[in-house]
């Protein structure tokens, strides 16, 4: 078997193995334990959203400006431009 089917048998299993484990968790464990996993998963949710709503507000704060981003552009247009005066074949 080749490293991909390994691999795939592993991620598979884990998985199976994860989600039957959760499944206990939270439908035949005592009431305590599943009070404990359904806040655990709550928090995890959440926490998702809250990071992936940090990474958009990361990635604007660290973003330039958008005149800046157009300057960029012109200037690579023109070095384009002057390297297809020169004969370079660019595949556009």
């Amino acid at each position: 078997m080749d490293k991909d089917r390994v691999a795939g048998a592993v991620l598979l299993a884990v998985a199976a193995s994860l989600g039957s484990l959760y499944a206990y968790l939270l439908f035949l464990a005592q009431q305590e334990v599943q009070v404990l996993v359904m806040k655990l998963t709550a928090l995890f949710v959440v926490e998702t959203f809250f990071l992936v709503v940090a990474w958009v507000g990361l990635t604007l704060l660290t973003s330039p400006p958008e005149a800046k981003v157009r300057e960029i552009e012109r200037r690579l247009e023109e070095e384009y431009r002057k390297l297809r005066e020169q004969g370079y074949p660019f595949p556009w």
